[in-house]
């Protein structure tokens, strides 16, 4: 039996693409995890199976006649419920927008479409990718599948959770303030913010107009390198063959004031990977960075007033359409004023222009991708993100490439994880650097699978589903 959740895209896309194995079967296969898990989870909105099946078998009769297919041949994704996807439903969770169809996709969506990748539906996030989590809702917030009274990081909660899962080996997450990088660190993937205006945002609804970012979400660097080439419009480049070794792995000095927020076991995490680095010939270089407070306080500015002014008349005008923490967000942007935001733009450049003197001279800064394990879901503070300094934001004010991975487990069993941020156009150097850690360390540093959510080709289907057969290779 292959347990096709777990196969590299490269190896499973080739399957399909040599007819080893079909689209459908394929397709039908991750329907069928999805039937069988995601009640539990939330993972999914809007399940697509018909939409998902008849371009499968498009794909099949495709190949069949001798054509050909791109690199995420057959690849099971879940996309956003923020980015369009033609002929399915794109509220964002929010009441405010039901009924809205898309007519077109996403240009990042199309372009997956293109290489051959099934949209099995629309991922849960946090209503229009802020407002989260939250219970008032049209549908009920994700849930890590690690430990389903956990917070699953957000605002792409959705993403994180089906990859992590197995309901997908991919899929199109956004960034405003970390929130590719947030559910990849608590479910335990891969998450890459690219660099600001790498990717297209059309098709996508807007936040913060001048810090979103679209990324992907998948189960190991290789899988998030070939979501990446294709959402960009190129031919995926071969995978990682290399080590740490000789690298320079840059480290704020102090922790970057956030060590004494740290949780335990999120420093455990960051030295081993610190120490991994060491053991495998990596130079550890600390950096005197600009004070994350500097970023923090602007960055913060920034955003809220760029999603009041997208979003603070909707609220108003129609306040019941709305969840409540959305609703205490979206308006908060309304007292920062004129003055105040021009003084955080016009900050914008000279702290960047720091950040990158700093980090230039490095392959990397490797940083903490959340300061603590997941915590219950029914107690996230609605303003966690405004009341510390989080080093999330700085990519995203920015506009540097970051990207999350694995460092192991709490004590309590669950994904904690860190991210390494680069100068413009780093993207596969930071792929690189991951794949990497991957290989000095699987045990800590690749995605696992949470234990509950084993192969669903062994479980009792709902009337009238039923498992594929098994596929053999």
């Amino acid at each position: 039996m292959t347990v096709l959740e777990t196969l590299p895209i490269r190896k499973l896309a080739a399957m399909v693409r040599s007819r080893k194995i079909s689209a459908v079967e394929v397709t039908s296969y991750f329907l069928n995890r999805i039937m069988a898990f995601d009640d539990a989870i939330c993972g999914f909105n809007v399940p697509a199976p018909e939409t998902a099946m008849g371009a499968a078998r498009d794909l099949d009769k495709q190949l069949a006649a001798g054509g050909e297919a791109g690199a995420l041949a057959g690849i099971p994704l879940s996309i956003k419920d923020i980015a369009d996807v033609a002929g399915l439903p794109s509220a964002g969770a929010s009441a405010s927008r039901a009924g809205r169809m898309a007519s077109t996709d996403a240009t990042v969506v199309a372009r997956m479409k293109i290489a051959g990748g099934i949209a099995l539906g629309k991922a849960n996030c946090h209503e229009l990718a802020f407002g989260g989590p939250s219970f008032d809702l049209p549908y009920p917030p994700a849930r890590n599948p690690w430990n389903r009274d956990r917070f699953p990081g957000g605002s792409s909660s959705g993403s994180g959770v089906t990859v992590a899962a197995g309901l997908c080996l991919g899929s199109l997450a956004t960034d405003t303030a970390g929130s590719i990088r947030l559910p990849a660190t608590m479910c335990g993937v891969f998450g890459l913010k690219p660099g600001r205006d790498t990717l297209p945002l059309d098709g996508i609804a807007v936040l913060a107009a001048t810090m979103d970012h679209v990324g992907p979400v998948a189960r190991t660097a290789d899988d998030t390198r070939i979501l990446f080439d294709v959402m960009a419009g190129r031919s995926p480049g071969p995978p990682c063959s290399g080590s740490l070794h000789g690298l320079r792995i840059g480290v704020p000095s102090d922790d970057w004031g956030v060590g004494s927020l740290m949780h335990p076991d999120v420093q455990t995490g960051l030295e081993s990977a610190i120490d991994v680095a060491r053991s495998e010939g990596a130079e550890i270089v600390p950096l005197e960075l600009p004070s994350l407070d500097d970023f923090h306080a602007p960055a913060t500015i920034l955003m809220m007033a760029e999603i009041a002014a997208e979003h603070a008349a909707s609220v108003r005008a129609a306040w019941d359409k709305f969840g409540a923490i959305f609703r205490a967000r979206a308006l908060v942007g309304e007292g920062i004023t004129a003055e105040d935001y021009r003084l955080a733009e016009r900050l914008r450049p000279v702290l960047t222009r720091r950040l990158f003197d700093a980090i230039s001279s490095v392959d990397c800064l490797l940083v903490a991708g959340a300061l603590a394990p997941p915590g219950p879901l029914a107690s996230v503070d609605s303003f966690y993100f405004m009341k510390e300094p989080i080093p999330n934001i700085v990519a995203n004010y920015t506009g540097f490439p970051a990207l999350a991975f694995p460092a192991g487990v709490s004590s309590e069993g669950m994904p904690i994880g860190v991210q390494i941020m680069g100068v413009p156009g780093s993207e596969h150097r930071l792929l690189d650097i991951a794949e990497n850690y991957e290989r000095a360390d699987p045990s800590r540093f690749a995605a696992g699978t949470p234990p509950d959510f084993g192969n669903a080709a062994s479980l009792a289907f709902p009337t009238g589903s039923a498992p594929i057969e098994p596929c053999e290779t």
